[in-house]
């Protein structure tokens, strides 16, 4: 297996592209493509896939926690790839559409500027560029999901509300597989100060701190082993071990 790809729980499979995360879910033929990377990132899900031994057309759902570009990144051309329906919350649905005033990645930038003196949110910030950071590719057609519900897609993910980082951030339990897809509500690197462990990501990069952080208690109530975040690497000692340390640093 190539070394962006890796197992990380039954059926689960992260891949790690560049300086963010996104990950495929298996349940029998059918996939879940959780969160698509950059704009630049479809190349990289068809070689993942082709690892897998699958085809574009068995990514039957794509579900993203939020919508900025580095997670929706390549959610159209995956769609218009496989056929696949792309799922947000519905509060965050247009973003996702590029429909929100104010919701483009772009609006980050001026938030990134204190932060240059830092080789770590230079790097990162050249990184996102060439990836395509600043030039999102909206989602024509997002089907929307609400607060708490059963997704009957691969794997059977409760949606888990989570905002700060956006207003409407959500995460994804992946009860019977002992998985917590975090996103951006939980990192276990932070783009911004380089810092590693599980942690809320910067206040800097937050629409609203105090929610990122009440968020915390959201994730807590879901028991799972592997917390799989948007940045950094998988976390394996369980939500409880992980959101101490969280809280701690926040």
């Amino acid at each position: 297996m190539a070394k962006n790809l890796q197992q990380v729980a039954t059926g689960v499979h992260r891949y790690a592209d560049g300086l963010v995360n996104w990950y495929l879910v298996e349940e029998g033929d059918a996939l879940a493509l959780v969160d698509t990377g950059w704009p630049s990132s479809w190349g990289r899900i068809e070689a993942a896939l082709a690892e897998l031994d699958r085809k574009p057309r068995d990514v039957t759902v794509i579900l993203l926690t939020h919508g900025h570009a580095d997670h929706l990144g390549a959610a159209e051309r995956a769609r218009t790839e496989t056929g696949a329906t792309v799922w947000g919350h519905h509060m965050e649905a247009d973003r996702i559409k590029g429909e929100q005033k104010g919701g483009s990645s772009i609006a980050l930038v001026p938030r990134f500027l204190p932060h240059l003196w830092r080789p770590t949110t230079l790097g990162f910030v050249l990184h996102a560029t060439v990836r395509g950071f600043l030039t999102p590719r909206w989602v024509k057609e997002v089907t929307p999901f609400e607060t708490g519900q059963e997704l009957d897609v691969p794997g059977r993910p409760r949606v888990v509300f989570t905002p700060g980082h956006t207003e409407a951030h959500s995460s994804f339990h992946f009860a019977e597989r002992g998985v917590l897809v975090t996103g951006d509500a939980l990192v276990t690197r932070d783009p911004v100060t380089g810092e590693t462990g599980p942690k809320v990501f910067s206040d800097a990069l937050n629409s609203s701190p105090d929610e990122a952080r009440k968020s915390l208690d959201a994730l807590a109530r879901a028991e799972a082993d592997v917390l799989l975040p948007g940045h950094g690497e998988p976390w394996t000692q369980g939500t409880a071990a992980a959101i101490e340390r969280a809280r701690n640093r926040a």
